[in-house]
């Protein structure tokens, strides 16, 4: 495989956490400024972990089935937990691992930290084959 980029090199590292009391009509414009598709939910406490909210959610959750954005809140409708990624992963086993799961982002870890997202859409973007 060559010299492959790794996880750490095509995440976005620009991500937001949102707290999951949000209502969704107020999260949304903050998506669509910062030209993000997900955003990371916060957990409550110690013992919760990150959700995940994605314009898709917002479709098929709010939208889709008549909900009012003013009257949803993001933890209503996230998925949860989100899938961790170690950032030294080499793509091709991302690619694998997210695609094994059926989810489109993941979460970036790196040091015990949380230092971005990855989209299913970010690695095929970045992808270069060897020559």
């Amino acid at each position: 495989m060559g010299n492959v980029l790794r996880v750490l090199e095509v995440m976005m590292p620009n991500f937001k956490k949102i707290e999951g009391t949000r209502k969704v009509s107020d999260v949304l414009p903050e998506m669509k400024k910062d030209n993000v598709n997900a955003v990371l939910v916060e957990p409550r406490d110690e013992s919760d972990v990150f959700g995940i909210l994605t314009l898709k959610d917002i479709a098929r959750k709010v939208i889709g089935k008549g909900r009012r954005l003013h009257e949803t809140h993001a933890y209503e409708i996230m998925s949860k937990p989100v899938l961790s990624i170690p950032g030294d992963m080499p793509l091709p086993y991302a690619a694998r691992l997210m695609t094994n799961f059926n989810v489109s982002y993941g979460m970036v870890i790196n040091q015990d930290q949380v230092v971005g997202l990855v989209s299913l859409n970010g690695i095929v973007h970045h992808w270069k084959e060897d020559a």
